[in-house]
């Protein structure tokens, strides 16, 4: 089992907070495991955990935010909602808070996707085979179609833009 840290502070983010916060949303119950700041985000910070056998990550503004970081989250957390459900790839939401506390910004979750950042490097598979760096732009094409054939109306993003 992953090292409890519910009692830790990681990247501003105080999990024992978060734990009863999520006791509230009625989340499975549990302590907060193996949490860990993920790397390839440039601003906001993510961090990965396990708590009542589901796997989580958070999102949430850096520590010194700016003027609009919580109406950010806001609209992030209104995208992945909206997208529930349809053919675009995207991380399941599972939770978010609109307000500032508990944890001193708006915040949400989302499962965990796994793979890499393409920006910061590809792993050496990638890297090195032309027909899956080809496969890898087909995909997200494809993603940007299944995007643009969504109804921003019927998803719940009128006024969104």
């Amino acid at each position: 089992m992953p090292d409890e840290t519910t009692d830790t502070i990681l990247e501003g983010v105080d999990l024992a907070k978060l734990s009863r916060w999520m006791d509230e949303q009625g989340l499975p119950e549990g302590v907060i495991a193996g949490a860990q700041l993920l790397a390839g985000g440039s601003q906001n910070i993510l961090i990965r955990f396990e708590r009542g056998d589901r796997s989580y990550v958070l999102r949430r503004p850096p520590p010194h935010k700016r003027a609009n970081s919580d109406e950010t989250m806001r609209r992030e957390a209104r995208v992945l909602r909206a997208l529930a459900g349809s053919d675009v790839p995207h991380p399941g939401f599972i939770a978010g808070c609109d307000e500032t506390e508990p944890l001193g910004a708006c915040f949400y979750l989302m499962e965990p996707i796994e793979g890499f950042n393409p920006s910061t490097g590809l792993p050496p598979l990638h890297a090195e085979s032309d027909e899956i760096r080809h496969e890898m732009g087909l995909n997200m094409a494809g993603a940007i179609a299944a995007l643009g054939e969504l109804d921003p109306f019927a998803v719940g993003l009128e006024g969104f833009g």
